[in-house]
């Protein structure tokens, strides 16, 4: 029970901090220029280049295991 309460208690803490919080320079840079959405874009694709790489080498392993048994 004490675990439960204390997580919330932490929940409730951290977001009245974040509302008090002042936006930092990058993110009043970034959201004033309109760039974020250029960093959301760079994130994604990079993400997803790394995703795809993982995909074709799991493939490769997959094949050479193959070739391997047989």
């Amino acid at each position: 029970m004490r675990t439960p309460l204390s997580f919330l208690f932490l929940l409730i803490t951290t977001m009245a901090n974040a509302q008090n919080a002042a936006p930092s320079w990058l993110e009043s840079t970034l959201y004033g220029n309109g760039k974020i959405n250029v960093v959301v874009g760079v994130v994604a694709v990079i993400i997803l280049g790394i995703g795809i790489w993982l995909w074709r080498m799991d493939r490769r392993i997959s094949s050479l295991e193959k070739e391997k048994g047989a």
